[in-house]
């Protein structure tokens, strides 16, 4: 007997400040007969980040900035098991028109939404939405896959160069592509990378995409790293104060030192600490999601294995 496949999916409970407070969007599902929240299947080779901003926008129209993670939920559809991740989100613009999959929408109260929704499974993420404090996202992500140093070595461009110059491979130029969309869904607006070439290379496609500059961090490389890591260490504690939402591309090597710079700045519950493992494989990324109001507060982690 052949298993069904598990089906993935993500969406949003966006939210905006109405006349009498807080309001979610709810969209309304014809076909179905019912209300929840927009949301839907993973493309293949999609990043489950950039699905969730998708969907919104196909579903409502609307773009959108995601927030923390929210809870999960898990069920089945005509027996086969799926799994829906969700994020709060805010809305940055955008109108709504009928379309295939949403005949309307509403923007109700959290007790309105209560009464509304459909489904009990989305009560509870509706609490966790309403519960949900504006964050400031760092991102710590390992450079997509690169080519082998014996095999960079044995090429004519890199028999007499230095490993900094290694570049990534077709892969991890694909992979590279796919974090586009997972760092424009947290509206990541300063791009720092290890000035080794695979790190610039894994962050080239998003900050050409949106027209970043690329902030060359030496101390975070792999050859730097080797010789002064307390510098390494300093610098990381600098960017988590930073108030801009930020990514941070370097190598295996250097992860246990910017983890363990991060453990000793952040003030990160017991719950969350295992956020600081800085085992990473190639084009995997860490989300410390920093209250607004209290940079070195981690109010949520999320960790995306590639």
């Amino acid at each position: 007997m052949v298993l069904s496949k598990r089906i993935t999916a993500a969406g949003a409970v966006v939210t905006r400040d109405g006349e009498n407070g807080l309001e979610f969007l709810l969209v309304h599902r014809e076909f179905r007969n019912d209300w929840t929240f927009p949301k839907g299947k993973l493309d293949p080779g999609e990043n489950i980040v950039g699905t969730a901003v998708r969907e919104v926008r196909e579903e409502t129209g609307y773009a959108i900035r995601l927030g923390i993670p929210l809870p999960q939920r898990h069920y089945q559809v005509n027996g086969v098991p799926k799994d829906v991740y969700y994020w709060h989100a805010t809305v940055l613009e955008g109108d709504f028109s009928p379309n295939e999959e949403v005949s309307s929408i509403a923007w109700v109260s959290r007790d309105v939404a209560q009464e509304m929704l459909t489904y009990a499974h989305d009560i509870d993420v509706l609490n966790a939405a309403n519960e949900a404090v504006q964050t400031v996202p760092l991102i710590i992500l390992r450079h997509t896959q690169a080519m082998k140093r014996v095999e960079w070595s044995l090429t004519p461009e890199g028999s007499t160069a230095p490993d900094s110059t290694r570049p990534l491979t077709a892969v991890g130029r694909m992979q590279a592509n796919t974090l586009v969309s997972a760092m424009a869904a947290f509206g990541i607006t300063q791009v720092h990378s290890s000035d080794s070439r695979r790190c610039q290379e894994t962050v080239g496609p998003y900050a050409g995409a949106r027209s970043l500059g690329v902030i060359l961090e030496s101390s975070v490389s792999e050859e730097q790293h080797s010789i002064e890591p307390e510098v390494a260490s300093n610098r990381v504690q600098e960017l988590a104060q930073s108030a801009a939402p930020i990514v941070l591309c370097t190598h295996r090597p250097v992860m246990p030192t910017v983890m363990s710079a991060l453990s000793e700045s952040l003030n990160v519950s017991i719950s969350l600490t295992t956020a600081f493992d800085p085992a990473l494989t190639p084009g995997s990324m860490v989300i410390f999601h920093r209250d607004v109001n209290d940079l070195n507060k981690v109010v949520a982690v999320e960790r995306h294995i590639h």
